[in-house]
């Protein structure tokens, strides 16, 4: 099977026309809650905007790495697996909505072995490169649960509720997050800075999120500290895009940009930590339908939307050359 070239700017067009689609969906009523409703929104905003935007960032400048094959296919087929998970969301649970929830699973299958291929290629194993080839793997597991909550069964005992939460946090925390943290790490190099500290924020993200899957399964406490881990990483590298990459950025609009997102993420990660804590200690301090309205919203319009198009501006060359 030959697929045709493709370039990243498809990925952008992908999401631009996926951004129009998911605001013509305020026209219908999603979920049986606006709870339900907002969560959805967010995960469809994942699907339809951010997946395709950060895929038109991540390969690798000066390399073949657009070329692959398996990018090649994910860059042509995730508008058509990103539109079928729409009629999932407009029909009740069960069989057929979860058939069209799995032609977006298959794009995601794709996005990672992408990522296998990533991993075979020595000039992609450094801490950055690895950063972005963890989302790309992660990312199948946020589709394997869409389509587990389309399908309306209490796998192993969870609400819908949680299910679909795991989904969104699949598409965002263990997508964006790295892919993020991967982009700030290529200027960092780029503009000849290694801070010692940098791979930590890699590492804080990639080890943390598993630990906030299994602590959902298995203790509170393993997602407490899983959540500690990211929110450390992300905290850090706010400090890292304030303090070495955001001043050495040209175009104002791009710092902007950055600053909204470091500080954005601050604030979503603190939300988080103190959900965590409060189901450990068992003391409601924020519940779930204002973690939706805070720490969601943050997260994917604050920290990632911004994030990822600041990404884009300084790609097109609106960065300068560190001082000599």
């Amino acid at each position: 099977m030959t697929i045709p070239a493709v370039h990243p700017r498809l990925g952008r067009l992908s999401a631009i026309f996926g951004g129009i689609v998911w605001l013509a969906l305020f026209l219908f009523e999603l979920g049986d809650s606006s709870e339900t409703g907002l969560m959805q929104r967010l995960v469809l905003f994942g699907i339809l905007v951010i997946v395709p935007l950060a895929l038109s960032l991540t390969p690798l400048p000066n390399t073949n790495d657009q070329d692959s094959w398996f990018y090649r296919l994910a860059l042509s087929t995730q508008p058509i697996g990103a539109l079928a998970t729409i009629p999932s969301f407009l029909m009740e649970p069960g069989p057929l909505a979860a058939a069209f929830a799995s032609l977006w699973f298959w794009v995601t299958a794709v996005i990672a072995l992408w990522g296998v291929s990533r991993l075979m290629r020595a000039e992609l194993r450094t801490p950055a490169e690895l950063s972005i080839t963890a989302g790309l793997l992660f990312l199948p597991v946020g589709g394997g649960w869409l389509i587990v909550s389309r399908l309306g069964i209490q796998l192993a005992g969870f609400g819908d509720t949680i299910i679909l939460l795991t989904a969104i946090h699949f598409h965002f925390a263990a997508y964006a997050a790295p892919a993020l943290a991967g982009l700030a790490g290529r200027k960092l190099t780029e503009f000849g800075i290694a801070p010692r500290v940098f791979p930590l924020v890699p590492v804080g993200i990639v080890a943390g999120t598993p630990l906030v899957a299994a602590g959902i399964t298995f203790s509170p406490v393993l997602a407490f500290v899983g959540t500690l881990m990211i929110a450390t990483a992300l905290f850090l590298l706010a400090i890292l895009l304030v303090a070495f990459v955001i001043p050495r950025i040209e175009s104002r609009t791009a710092r902007i940009l950055l600053s909204v997102s470091a500080v954005s993420s601050a604030c979503a990660m603190l939300l988080a930590g103190i959900y965590a804590y409060s189901i450990v200690a068992r003391v409601l301090l924020i519940d779930i339908p204002q973690m939706a309205k805070t720490h969601g919203l943050l997260n994917a319009f604050g920290f990632v939307l911004c994030g990822l198009i600041a990404w884009i501006i300084v790609k097109n060359g609106s960065e300068k050359l560190p001082d000599q």
